[in-house]
């Protein structure tokens, strides 16, 4: 009896040794979620900054959402909200919206929500989704994949058409593979609009915002709750020490190349020379 005793003894002290060392990788492998509710006038100081000149003035946490009001007369870009962390690995981003009135817009890309994401690549791809009001009447989703290759900006587009004034946008990564998807409505199933290849960088940077379309239309955007799940957050401010800086997300578009750039600029230079050595030389002849 007591060599079996000792026997079982040592048994459990070896899974006992196993699962401690399996514990930690784990709990290093489960996917961390993060929810915001901006219902009730919540917003999170904390884990969400504002982005873009102004935007704080644009904001206005309500009883049902958090609203951007976009007035006309002003064009604005890089509007939104963004958290203060990166996000690792695979990753899942479902945004809850709504637009209580729409506005023709007369020109542009078109107007409504959208969720936008710039990864940390030397491509300095980025990805957005949107649900759009464009001139004509014409309302979509639209799905973009945006890279730097060659020297050359290239936006690869996809428009899908869109029926009701509220939804779900949603981004998935697997792998170095993105899918978009979309709900019509806030009841039913998502629908799968296109996948692309995006690669496995850390996103730098994600904003929750409202898009503009020509400076004559007034935007009006409702977002509801932001849903991230993802293998980690870098730079989340539960992991730093205290004291030390915050990660700080602000949007830089991708720059363009810069022969072009001086190229035009040579061009303009020359143009307005001429014009000026034009005008005198008619002078003299007066």
């Amino acid at each position: 009896m007591k060599q079996v005793t000792n026997s079982r003894l040592c048994w459990a002290f070896v899974v006992w040794m196993a699962l401690s060392f399996l514990s930690p990788l784990s709990a290093e492998s489960a996917d961390r979620e993060i929810f915001f509710s901006f219902l009730s006038e919540q917003f999170d100081n904390e884990l969400l900054v504002p982005l873009g000149r102004g935007t704080v003035r644009l904001l206005e946490p309500q009883a049902d959402g958090l609203l951007f009001n976009l007035p006309a007369g002003y064009k604005l870009n890089a509007v939104g909200v963004s958290p203060r962390f990166q996000i690792r690995g695979d990753f899942e981003i479902i945004a809850s919206y709504e637009v209580p009135a729409w506005k023709n817009p007369e020109s542009g890309y078109g107007m409504g929500p959208g969720l936008y994401l710039k990864m940390h690549d030397e491509k300095e791809s980025a990805v957005n989704i949107g649900r759009l009001l464009r001139p004509k009447q014409k309302h979509v989703f639209n799905a973009t994949l945006s890279t730097t290759e060659d020297a050359q900006r290239k936006h690869n587009v996809k428009l899908f058409d869109a029926k009701t004034d509220s939804g779900k946008l949603k981004l998935v990564r697997t792998g170095n593979l993105l899918t978009f998807f979309v709900m019509d409505g806030t009841d039913g199933s998502f629908r799968e609009l296109r996948e692309v290849e995006l690669g496995t960088a850390d996103v730098d940077l994600l904003r929750l915002g409202a898009q503009q379309s020509d400076i004559k239309t007034p935007v009006q955007v409702l977002w509801k709750d932001l849903f991230i799940k993802a293998a980690s957050f870098p730079n989340h401010p539960d992991s730093l020490a205290k004291g030390e800086r915050q990660h700080v997300p602000h949007y830089q578009p991708a720059p363009q190349p810069e022969s072009i750039s001086l190229y035009w600029s040579l061009l303009a230079g020359i143009g307005l020379l001429l014009v000026l050595g034009t005008a005198v030389w008619v002078k003299k002849r007066a």
